[in-house]
Order: structure tokens, then C-alpha cells, then sequence
């Protein structure tokens, strides 16, 4: 698996890090002049045999956690129900409108980044792949090199990542008169038939954790517990081996490390509308090292939501960890990343506070629960989060979430 970052300057950095309790991969981001020669740089260096710089990273400490679906007690009536019928049923219950892959993911912070013509012409291309095509309309040069770059495929389309290039071996030029040029990596039947899978299987993740009728704070915590109750810490590199791009391999291996996991989960969260994007942090202190997680906005507020640190297997229980969903900057900051060192790896700034278009700023603690309480259960028909606390995990907390 190959993850990508941008780096200021000229030079794409692809590395692997290890990290306290596992191989960790992280790359670099672009600074304002990425484009030229970076570019051949970079798929240079994305192949199998990458240059591997070690790091420890605060990626693979342990938090508590999880889940147990205790449904209600059901009281006993001796009235006699009518027998429910689809006509009954229909108008007593609101439909859930079944989800549908969406191929144009995004979100308010990409709208932030990138202009109107990036949007178009990388949706452009999405299209294009959706019926295997080998063209796609695209307004320039350097629209079209952000299209075809594996951090944005990692980021927007992850199913094409490692799939498709820009370069050719036949001669052709890449990009000429608003028309890009799709290289890809193995047959296009295969690449079909690779595509139709995925859509299918997040559509299924969606169908399942997502009802139409949630809310955004509900999607989040929803595939929050969707990550934790499902994933593995990727302890042993086995996602390193590889050649895919990293939200794909977390996607199909179920494990990973936290910039998987951080790509992924934002990725998910994209898909059923909410505004998403993975960020990252190198700490204040050399013993904590890199991590990633996943920054979104819930009505006009932001947070930062770390799926790595709720992972259930990594805890050894089965409640779901709250001190890292909706965290503020302070949270983050009490757990070595202050905001100010806060990066967003498809931005083509260092420091996410460099951003003019847009504030990376967490400051709403409205949905912080008490530190070091355990999600056991949620009932989105009530707005309900039931938790027990680090200091009584018998007694059952509520939490009215709206």
C-alpha cells in the first residue's frame, strides 16, 4: 500500500514510518510550486520499492472503547395489534430512502482549496473511468495534474488510485486542447469489474450503517463505530505489501494505520454528504511523532474525530471511546498536536493555519462527553448517546445530542 502526502516545495516525499506498535506510511505534501517536475518525481518514487524513512509515531497508543446493542425491553400489552401490512407500515413509518454510491464526492474544504474547474474536470474524469473511457474533458495543464495525482485519488476516488497515470508509453501527450489522457494499469475490463465492487461494497457499508434520516453528528458516529468495531491496527506492515493506495487497501484488508484510517473515514463520510477531509500532525513532542486523523464540519462547526484511537480490538473491550470524537483544538492539543502544527495533506500549503480560503478551527465542545466516557449504545430515534464514565462504568449516562 502506498500513501501519499504533499510536501512544501519541489520534492513529493514518500516514506514508511514505524510507529510504536506498527508500520506506519506517510508521505509529504506540495507547496505552492508542486507541479513540473514533482510530478515525475513522484511516480518515480510510487512504486513498490519506496524509500523508507523510520519514525515513531503516536499513531498505535491505545484508548478504551465499544459497542453493545442491547435493544430495549419490550413491554407486554394484552391489546390486540392490528396485522401489519406494507400499506399499514408505509403510513406509519418513515421511508428510509436507500443509499446510492455517489462518484463526486467533496466537500466545503476542498471547495476551499481548489477552484470550480478542478471540481469539474477531476468529476470529469470520474465519469470517464465510471464507463472506462480514455479521455476526459479538462480545462488545463495543472487541472490535469491534480486529477491524475495518486493524493488526490487516495483522497476523492480511491478505487482508482495506483490504477490510472498520467504518462503513457506510447507516446501520446498526457494532456493537449482540453482533452486529458487516462493511462491505465492493468486492462480496463479489469478495472471495471475492480469498480463496480467497490461501489457496490460501500454502498452496502452505507445501507447498513446510514439511514437516510440522519443527521450529520449521527452519520459521523455511526461510521465512527463503523471504523472501531471493524478495523484492525495494522501492527505487522501487511498493508505496506501492497501496491495500492492506502484508503483502498484500509478499505479491503479492514486494517491500517492512522493515515488509512483518517483518508478512509472521511472518505465514507463524504459519500453520505457530510464535510470531510484528513488531516495531520507531527506533535510537539519527538516521542509522539506523526498521526492522522479526520477533520469535519457539523453545522458550521468543526471538530477533529480520530479513528485510529477508538479502534475496539486496540482497547480489548467492546464500548465505543468518545474522547476522540468531535474533539475541539484544545482536546487535540491536550494529546500533543496543537493546532497551529495542524496539516491537510491535499492542501498546497504547509500549515493548515496558512489557509486564507478557509479557518481550520475546532472550538465547539457541545459535543463533548465527560473525559474518558464509553459509548455502550445510541438511539438516533430519541438523540440519545448512552455511556458509562471512566469512574463508574456500571451506572448509564445520557447524552441528548440534539
Amino acid at each position: 500500500m502506498i500513501n501519499f502526502r504533499r510536501l512544501k516545495g519541489s520534492a513529493v516525499h514518500v516514506s514508511i514510518e514505524l510507529e510504536k506498535n506498527g508500520a506506519s506510511r506517510s508521505a509529504g505534501k506540495w507547496g505552492k510550486g508542486r507541479r513540473g517536475n514533482m510530478l515525475t518525481l513522484k511516480r518515480r518514487l510510487v512504486s513498490a520499492s519506496l524509500i523508507f524513512a523510520f519514525l515513531f509515531t503516536g499513531c498505535a497508543q491505545t484508548r478504551t472503547i465499544s459497542t453493545s446493542d442491547k435493544p430495549a425491553a419490550e413491554s407486554v400489552s394484552t391489546i390486540k395489534i392490528p396485522e401489519l401490512t406494507e400499506e399499514t407500515t408505509a403510513e406509519t413509518t418513515p421511508a428510509n430512502v436507500p443509499f446510492t454510491f455517489n462518484p463526486h464526492v467533496s466537500s466545503c474544504f476542498i471547495d476551499a482549496l481548489y477552484g470550480k474547474e478542478y471540481k469539474e474536470s477531476f468529476f470529469n474524469l470520474v465519469d470517464a473511468l465510471s464507463e472506462g473511457k480514455d479521455t476526459f474533458k479538462c480545462t488545463d495543464q495543472k487541472v490535469y495534474e491534480f486529477c491524475m495525482d495518486p493524493v488526490t485519488l487516495n483522497q476523492l476516488y480511491p478505487v482508482a488510485c495506483m490504477q490510472i497515470t498520467g504518462k503513457g508509453k506510447d507516446g501520446s501527450k498526457p494532456f493537449e486542447n482540453g482533452i486529458g489522457r487516462i493511462y491505465y494499469s492493468q486492462s480496463v475490463e479489469a478495472f471495471l469489474t475492480r469498480q463496480k465492487q467497490f461501489r457496490q461494497d460501500v454502498t452496502d457499508i452505507m445501507n447498513k450503517y446510514i439511514k437516510s434520516d440522519y443527521s450529520d453528528y449521527e452519520k459521523c458516529l455511526a461510521l465512527y463505530d463503523y471504523i472501531a468495531s471493524n478495523y484492525t491496527y495494522d501492527h505487522k506492515g501487511e498493508v505496506g505489501k501492497t501496491k495500492d493506495g492506502s484508503s483502498y487497501t484500509c478499505f479491503t484488508l479492514k486494517k491500517g494505520i492512522c493515515c488509512d484510517f483518517g483518508a478512509w473515514y472521511a472518505y465514507l463520510l463524504m459519500q453520505c454528504g457530510v464535510n470531510a477531509i484528513e488531516v495531520q500532525n507531527f506533535g510537539t513532542d519527538e516521542s509522539l511523532g506523526y498521526h492522522a486523523w479526520t477533520f469535519v464540519e457539523i453545522n458550521g462547526k468543526t471538530y477533529h474525530i480520530d479513528p485510529t484511537w477508538s479502534l475496539k480490538s486496540e482497547a480489548g473491550n467492546d464500548g465505543l471511546q468518545m474522547d476522540y470524537f468531535l474533539m475541539s483544538d484544545e482536546d487535540r492539543a491536550g494529546s500533543g498536536y496543537p493546532a497551529d502544527l495542524l496539516q491537510v495533506p491535499m492542501s498546497t500549503f504547509f500549515y493548515a493555519k496558512d489557509c486564507k480560503e478557509y479557518k481550520f478551527v475546532a472550538n465547539d465542545v457541545k459535543f463533548r462527553l465527560p473525559s474518558g466516557s464509553t459509548c455502550v449504545r445510541y438511539d438516533t430515534d430519541k438523540n440519545i448517546v448512552y455511556y458509562h464514565t471512566s469512574e463508574d462504568d456500571q451506572k448509564e449516562y445520557e447524552f441528548k445530542y440534539a
